[in-house]
């Protein structure tokens, strides 16, 4: 076994002829990695070699691709390659959530595959689970990787998805991990597995270690705050890293990962080619319309044989881009658009005072209160039981609301946001959600995005921590309960977004506990009920700060509600 800084001798890679339908690869500690091979038809694209573009992860990609990889990458001219990561499907050896063996066996299977006389050219692509891969393999620099398009990512595991602001997501993080444990044990919860198993001897005699697979649910409950093992399996630690060029694709209302993924563009190295194309949208919107085309025309420059025009035209461009109201279906078209040199071009943001830029729907000048008593984790609008991506549920708990003026011109917003609160409540701990929605002139509210945080976690780190982007320590030693009724200052951090704020629109701010505003994103809240009071008087000066964006962004008429995807309205 190597060190990871250390990899084979050519002749390793070499040495394996992998048929291209389908078989097993050797990564260098002798395990075995199940693969699939689709090519183009040879009567349109000739008779290869072809450049190869690869779906590397624990579901079953060496079996039965998602996401329709096995045709539209062959109809576009690439072969499309899925391998099964170790301790999954057909593959050798036991599975452990991300671990660096994983990292070091995408190492050996692009070079494998690189050698390949029917291989001109590896790229990785896929959203998800197949994205989060790229990131991890990419940090290893196989000599043979031309380019990435990692899509719908994790930056930091403990804060984008599974510990948003401490609490737990238990209705996608848990039970994502509670999934993936089954399918990757033996017999697995995928049928396809268990049918090839008993045709291949190869795949059978390869479960014999699923009974030493790590389980990713014991590991996430096990681990509810940050440290090793989270930062251990954090991308964004990594990123740094990568060189090849790179384009990732991030969807603002994912309801699985989330938009956290956003902030790692800036963690590159300056010299990589990294881009951004940034969405409305949810967990699938990399295979659709407009940012399908985006993926497309990146690909077309980097892999195979380059074009150095194509090449320098396209990192002319800036390094973000942002497609703002995106429709909904698989034709899903951006109302506008615009670039930005980077998500922290808005500087320090535009800062809004509540009760008074925002004033507050009660009467009480000098704070609002409500009562914190948030749905349980499996009622109808804590979040995994919500009907779906597209609906919005009327507020099913008590809230505060601060909601501005009519707006007198468009304000369009990309990147981290903060919610700079003084909060007061008759317990130790509370859980918050802070919800940013427009209030638009047609009656209706239209969401546009969440951030949440428990109390006892607000302690920040100070070196990474911005006016517009708070960022919380949240480790054992940095819990600090609250001291009931006591005036506490904490920030809480809307995760990264854009909207376009219409003329005669209202900017509001609603405050309570967690659920019920993404779907599939259902929390595991402290339990009971706290009366908590946001306080917005003199001494203490609560407010929000928005990324405004300082451009000129042609924008169509307000679209019509139901059209955006993933950003659905409800009555004002």
């Amino acid at each position: 076994m190597l060190s990871p800084t250390q990899h084979p001798k050519q002749r390793f890679y070499d040495s394996q002829h992998l048929d291209p339908s389908q078989g097993y690869l050797s990564t260098r500690d002798g395990t075995l990695l199940a693969y699939q091979v689709v090519l183009p038809d040879p009567e349109v694209f000739g008779p290869g070699p072809y450049p190869v573009v690869v779906d590397y992860s624990a579901y079953r990609p060496s079996i039965d691709f998602f996401d329709g990889v096995g045709s539209r990458f062959p109809a576009l001219g690439y072969a499309a390659v899925g391998v099964n990561m170790r301790g999954s499907a057909c593959s050798g050896g036991a599975f452990d959530y991300f671990e660096e063996l994983q990292w070091l066996d995408g190492y050996d299977m692009v070079e494998a595959l690189a050698a390949q006389d029917w291989v001109d050219g590896v790229a990785l692509i896929g959203k998800s689970y197949p994205g989060i891969s790229q990131l991890f393999v990419a940090s290893t620099r196989p000599p043979s990787l031309s380019a990435i398009v990692p899509g719908h990512v994790i930056g930091d595991f403990y804060r984008d998805v599974a510990y948003p602001g401490g609490v737990l997501n238990y209705a996608f993080a848990a039970i994502f991990s509670m999934d993936q444990d089954a399918r990757s044990a033996f017999p697995s919860s995928y049928p396809q597995v268990n049918e090839r198993a008993a045709q291949d001897p190869v795949c059978r005699a390869n479960q014999a270690l699923r009974g030493q697979n790590a389980s990713m649910l014991t590991g996430v409950l096990g681990h509810p705050y940050d440290g090793d093992y989270w930062q251990s399996r954090a991308p964004e630690r990594l990123v740094h890293r990568i060189t090849v060029p790179t384009l990732l694709i991030n969807a603002w209302q994912d309801e699985q990962t989330g938009s956290g993924p956003a902030k790692l563009l800036e963690r590159f190295a300056p010299q990589t080619p990294a881009r951004l194309v940034a969405t409305n949208g949810d967990h699938g919107e990399y295979y659709r319309g407009d940012v399908w085309a985006e993926v497309v025309r990146f690909l077309d420059v980097y892999l195979g044989e380059r074009d150095e025009e194509a090449v320098a035209a396209y990192e002319a461009q800036e390094d973000v881009t942002v497609l703002l109201e995106l429709t909904r279906g698989n034709d899903a078209t951006a109302g506008a658009r615009f670039d930005l040199p980077d998500l922290e071009a808005t500087g320090t943001g535009e800062r809004l005072v509540l009760g008074a830029d925002l004033p507050a729907d009660g009467s009480d000048p000098a704070s609002s209160s409500f009562r914190y008593d948030p749905p349980g984790l499996f009622d109808f609008g804590g979040g995994w039981m919500m009907p779906g991506q597209n609906t919005w549920l009327p507020q099913s708990q008590d809230h505060v609301t601060f909601t501005s003026e009519p707006l007198g011109a468009d304000t369009v917003i990309a990147g981290s946001g903060s919610a700079d609160l003084w909060i007061a409540a008759d317990a130790d701990d509370v859980d918050l959600e802070v919800l940013l929605s427009e209030s638009r002139p047609d009656g209706q509210e239209q969401l546009v995005q969440s951030g949440w945080l428990r109390a006892s976690h607000r302690a920040l780190d100070d070196d990474a921590t911005t006016t517009l982007r708070p960022r919380h320590l949240h480790t054992s030693a940095a819990q600090e309960p609250l001291t009931p009724g006591a005036a506490t200052h904490m920030r809480v951090e809307f995760f990264p977004v854009s909207h376009a704020f219409r003329e005669g629109s209202r900017i509001r701010v609603s405050i309570q506990g967690p659920g019920g505003n993404r779907w599939r994103w259902g929390f595991d809240p402290i339990a009971g009920s706290v009366d908590v009071r946001v306080l917005h008087d003199e001494a203490h000066p609560s407010s929000v700060v928005l990324p405004v964006v300082g451009l000129d962004v042609d924008l169509p008429p307000l679209p019509d509600c139901g059209t955006v995807s993933s950003q659905p309205c409800r009555p004002a």
